[in-house]
């Protein structure tokens, strides 16, 4: 019987982490955008997007790679500028933060 209950509260925690992470990840949304410059900034990595959309959600705005990606999504940015290419990237645009992070970059052909 206490077996029953600790598994079944068990099953409760990670059921109300699942919601909580899920709602979290809410605000992110995929946009295509134009890179216009990417590059390291001291110790992080920014990149430079346009949004292409005919209403755009953002014109020249600066986000900025994880570290733990730094390296690959910069390749992928100086790719799409090297051969006038777009990337498809997913952002939170409500983070209050100067340079919000990407979560996803693409290089879309």
């Amino acid at each position: 019987m206490i077996a029953r209950r600790i598994a079944l509260a068990v099953l409760l925690i990670l059921a109300a982490g699942w919601f909580a992470a899920d709602e979290s990840s809410a605000a992110q949304q995929w946009y295509t955008c134009r890179v216009l410059q990417a590059g390291p900034g001291g110790a992080v990595t920014l990149v430079k997007l346009t949004d292409t959309a005919s209403t755009p959600a953002f014109t020249g705005k600066w986000f900025l790679a994880p570290a733990d990606r730094a390296k690959e999504i910069l390749a992928v940015a100086l790719t799409a500028m090297t051969n006038g290419m777009t990337v498809r990237v997913s952002i939170d645009l409500s983070v209050p933060d100067e340079y919000p992070p990407i979560y996803a970059f693409y290089l879309k052909p």
